[in-house]
């Protein structure tokens, strides 16, 4: 009896377990189909065309923005500032007076000047120096000396006759005498040739100083050049009312920026695509819009130490906004490449500095490593990517090579 029952419980317990090693193996079946019917189930993609069109091609230069013309003005002469007509910021019009440098010695040194010309103006018997050369036997001193050798010489010529008779009428001692006379008269007439020469040298030498003194005091008026064409602003100002200055000292600064050219320095390597006349675009920090200009000037050497070039590029600024010293990026167009390539942003899937797009074969997708470059309107040039790919699946989430995928 008591082994029957032992019996009958272990064939119980058997049974159990037969259940249970059953009823385990029918869920896991259906999780690995589960999980299988969903892996294998195609994720549906939206494609969009790879874009070809023409490019700009451009380079970009940093440099700095300067003024049309831009100069300094420094004392011509020293002495103490008694009036400023101009600071920072005003305009200068041509020949307009920047400051005063007082200019009572500089009239006390003219008087004196003009006294010593007049002084030297006659011994000669003149008024005023011609501009002409002058005809020295117009001359007092000259006319008198010549007057004289005339007279001597008629003398000679009336003796001569009267000594030439025979018997002669005249003493050979008279005659000598008289003829001595005549040679004392012309030598005394070339003298004050030279002497009347000498003066009229010393005449212009004065009168020379003379226009010296004058524009000395001239340049007691500070100035901006008049022979310049352009407008000046005033960029600086190291002057004040009162204060001595010495010659040659720099006063004010002037910056004439009707027009404004930047300067920068290209490498090398760009040489033959940047030339005069090509287009350009200025960005300043300072204005949400960009500035349109040209290359204007281009070095015609390369610096060995950089392996760089300078160029120049004017723009125009009408309204004075572009500042001069300010820190410009510019841009150079070049070229225009034909057929490049081009996606929208968001069918570039970027991971640790890695581009990969995805295009879809037999309904499959397939992974290509490529190199794409921004671009201002917000799409990305193809500059490295397979040439047959005409469609790129966008907004790439978690894809992999080789998933199925469906096509909207």
């Amino acid at each position: 009896m008591f082994a029957l029952r032992s019996n009958a419980r272990r064939a119980l317990r058997s049974a159990g377990s037969l259940l249970l090693v059953l009823s385990g193996t029918g869920c896991g079946k259906t999780d690995v189909e589960s999980a299988r019917a969903e892996t294998s189930a195609p994720r549906t993609v939206r494609m969009v065309a790879v874009e070809t069109r023409p490019a700009q091609r451009f380079i970009e230069v940093t440099g700095t923005l300067f003024g049309q013309e831009e100069l300094s003005i420094s004392a011509e002469v020293s002495g103490r500032v008694i009036a400023i007509h101009a600071d920072l910021g005003d305009a200068v019009t041509h020949g307009g007076a920047l400051a005063t440098i007082d200019p009572t010695d500089y009239e006390l040194a003219v008087e004196e000047a003009r006294a010593a010309l007049r002084a030297a103006l006659a011994k000669v018997g003149l008024d005023s120096l011609p501009e002409a050369d002058i005809d020295l036997t117009a001359l007092p001193l000259v006319a008198r000396a010549r007057a004289q050798e005339s007279n001597a010489l008629a003398r000679l010529d009336r003796a001569r006759q009267l000594f030439d008779r025979t018997p002669p009428l005249l003493s050979e001692q008279d005659f000598a005498d008289i003829r001595t006379q005549h040679e004392v008269a012309s030598t005394s007439a070339g003298v004050e040739r030279l002497n009347a020469l000498s003066l009229v040298a010393d005449a212009r030498v004065r009168d020379s100083g003379l226009r010296s003194a004058q524009q000395r005091l001239a340049d007691t008026r500070v100035s901006a050049p008049a022979e310049q064409v352009l407008n000046f602003r005033v960029v600086s100002r190291a002057v004040s009312v009162g204060e001595v200055v010495t010659e040659g000292q720099t006063l004010f600064r002037l910056v004439a920026s009707d027009r404004v050219k930047f300067r920068g320095v290209v490498p090398e390597r760009f040489a033959a695509q940047v030339v005069v006349g090509a287009e350009a675009t200025l960005f300043l920090d300072a204005f949400p819009e960009p500035f349109q200009a040209a290359v204007s000037r281009v070095s015609p050497a390369v610096d060995i130490a950089t392996r760089s070039f300078e160029i120049e590029i004017e723009a125009a600024n009408p309204g004075g906004s572009l500042k001069p010293g300010s820190f410009v990026r510019t841009r150079i167009f070049t070229t225009t490449q034909a057929g490049a390539r081009f996606i929208p942003e968001t069918a570039v899937s970027q991971f640790a500095g890695v581009q990969r797009i995805y295009s879809v074969i037999d309904g499959k997708v397939v992974e290509h490593r490529v190199e794409a470059a921004p671009t201002e309107d917000g799409t990305r040039e193809l500059t490295s990517a397979p040439a047959n790919i005409a469609m790129v699946i966008d907004a790439p989430r978690a894809l992999r090579d080789g998933m199925p995928v469906l096509v909207e």
